[in-house]
């Protein structure tokens, strides 16, 4: 059996979420930050709590802003393709659960998840990490590797596919996998470290690539 694990910004949507609300609420703090984490002064959550801990946005406003947000071409269709197989389908973000909830909601999409963890007190953002491991190369809240890894424990036959889209977030994720779609600076890092991977543009590429591969599902 198959299990797609797949990355929400950039890959299962089309703009990075948080990115794209830094740079538009947090210019100054955010350029600042991530200068300190590309020179290694702090780990991809570190970065994160620093960045986002305490914000400060009205949640009507955020809502507004994520219904901006747009789906990847394929999303609907990859999420339709793996219920009418039933192949197990999770989003794996090192965003927050509660954009991801607005954002089916926006959307008209179900998926299971794993995410960091979002709550608004006072009209501030309060985070926390969904599932670190730190002693990771990803340093994220949210830990690919560590959630594909535990799937294969449970369901030792399944053949794991991993879809991304970023270095920092993916990379783990993707060497733990036993399928990987990649593009954008996953695709660089695993070409670089000479892992074996299928490029993609959208995710009706890797629509078309698993129903080739696995035609006993179709």
């Amino acid at each position: 059996m198959l299990a797609v694990f797949c990355d929400f910004d950039g890959t299962f949507s089309v703009q990075d979420v948080g990115s794209t609300l830094a740079r538009r609420h947090l210019a100054d703090r955010r350029a600042k930050l991530w200068a300190e984490f590309e020179q290694g002064g702090s780990s991809a959550w570190e970065y994160a709590e620093q960045l986002f801990e305490g914000f400060a946005l009205p949640e009507q406003e955020l809502f507004h802003f994520l219904e901006t947000i747009e789906l990847d071409a394929g999303a609907h269709a990859l999420v339709a393709w793996c219920a009418k197989r039933d192949i197990s389908f999770r989003i794996l973000s090192d965003g927050f659960d509660h954009n991801l909830e607005c954002l089916q909601e926006i959307h008209g999409v179900r998926f299971d998840y794993t995410a960091n963890a979002l709550r608004y007190v006072e009209g501030r953002w309060h985070i926390r990490p969904g599932g670190p491991v730190p002693d990771c190369i990803c340093g994220t809240g949210t830990c690919k590797k560590a959630v594909i890894e535990a799937w294969r424990v449970s369901h030792p036959r399944d053949v794991c596919v991993h879809i991304g889209d970023g270095r920092v977030s993916d990379t783990c994720g993707a060497l733990a996998a036993d399928l990987v779609f990649a593009k954008g600076s996953l695709a660089e890092e695993l070409e670089a470290r000479g892992a074996v991977f299928e490029r993609f543009q959208d995710l009706n590429d890797v629509i078309g690539s698993l129903d080739r591969r696995f035609s006993d599902y179709t």
